[in-house]
């Protein structure tokens, strides 16, 4: 099988930007582009990110966001045949249509689907944390951004307690930096009033807390005006100020994905992560084992899984259910309504399962019979499973 060449790409409204590896190189390479900004970030066309997150798109918009990813997948250094690419696109937030627009567009493009994969911002951000040295991410991580005229700051924070360790990312702070806080100031009185507000916001992300790392992400934070809130921030900690975070994030949840990289033993808890592991139990080799269908932490759009199954018995299939803490476990019983009479263990069902939002799992039991002794009889059996 050929190696893949693996793309991390940040899409947003404000511009996009890709990071890319290929196995056998160091790290994870950032691509510098002509005509990109201060920021890293390379424009978009117009209408592109709303062809990329908008409802019911005309073939026109489908056109426009394939063109536009194919242009940037045509940047990266080894050019290779899209069914050779493990694609990772990161956003602010995967709502709606966004991930059904995204993966259609790229399966247009010939990139199969089992190597492309969706995340938003904060997972991205995860990623990028946890695969930094592990000295970095001892303690609190913090997250300092500016976004719509506003100083904020997150927090990334792993619950040692429990096994695995729990990542949660919550924002702490925030402080309003717009032309209604400025009043008038220019020059150095305003550098010094912006510095004394990222002091005081640092001090609510650091107050009671074990912060190891911060990240200031995007060039408006500059020391040359923020000189004291630099000071407190590199005082006994680390401090990083860069703009690839999320692309290189999403590259590295690629390469997680694909094996590339070994992830510690953390469970990510963000809005689109599943808190439940889902499975089956079957046997083999005459002994029952537990089947994984899905695991907590996995994003619920990620979370697809077809098998075929032999069962004891065809008057149901029972999906499981529970939170990787190891509490009760659930069952979710399917009947098998009108299920053909046939001899024990003298059936083939493929059973396909998949998350229609983070609380709802689809299951599908479709009928394929036994060879040529007991052919198929075409039913199919659907049910929607609400977790709590």
């Amino acid at each position: 099988m050929n190696e893949k060449t693996l793309s991390g790409i940040q899409l947003s409204a404000e511009g996009a930007q890709i990071t890319w590896y290929e196995r056998g190189m160091e790290d994870a390479v950032t691509l510098t582009v002509p005509g990109e900004r201060a920021d890293g970030m390379m424009e978009l066309p117009s209408g592109v990110f709303e062809a990329a997150s908008g409802k019911n798109q005309s073939p026109e918009k489908r056109a426009l966001l394939r063109s536009w990813l194919s242009r940037v997948l045509d940047l990266l250094p080894e050019r290779k045949a899209r069914k050779d690419l493990a694609v990772c696109i990161t956003v602010p937030e995967l709502r709606g249509e966004t991930p059904d627009n995204l993966v259609e567009a790229l399966e247009e493009l010939g990139v199969q689907r089992k190597y492309i994969f969706l995340q938003d911002y904060w997972t991205s951000f995860y990623y990028y944390v946890v695969n930094q040295r592990r000295e970095l991410w001892n303690g609190d991580v913090a997250f300092i951004q500016y976004r719509d005229e506003q100083m904020i700051g997150h927090i990334l924070h792993i619950d040692r307690g429990v096994k695995p360790g729990l990542v949660t990312i919550d924002e702490v702070a925030r402080t309003d930096v717009s032309d209604r806080v400025r009043e008038g100031r220019d020059g150095e009185d305003w550098d010094r009033e912006r510095d004394r507000l990222l002091y005081e916001l640092l001090g609510k992300l650091f107050e009671r807390r074990n912060v190891s790392t911060s990240y200031l992400y995007g060039p408006y934070f500059d020391s040359s005006w923020a000189v004291r809130s630099f000071q407190y921030l590199t005082f006994r900690r680390h401090a990083f100020q860069g703009h690839n975070l999320f692309s290189k994030g999403a590259c590295f949840g690629a390469m997680a994905r694909m094996g590339l990289i070994t992830m510690p033993e953390l469970l990510y808890k963000g809005v689109d992560s599943l808190s439940k592991n889902i499975g089956i139990n079957l046997r083999v080799r005459g002994k029952m084992q537990y089947y994984p269908l899905a695991r907590a932490g996995g994003n619920w759009y990620e979370a697809h899984r077809e098998c075929d199954v032999i069962p004891e018995g065809t008057d149901s299939i029972t999906i499981l259910s529970r939170s990787p803490e190891g509490a009760q476990t659930v069952h979710h019983v399917l009947r098998l309504d009108h299920f053909p009479q046939r001899p024990d263990r003298a059936s083939r069902l493929r059973l396909t399962v998949y998350f229609s939002s983070m609380s709802h799992i689809e299951v599908e039991v479709e009928d394929l019979g036994f060879g040529s002794m007991y052919p198929s009889s075409g039913r199919i059996w659907k049910r929607t499973i609400v977790l709590e």
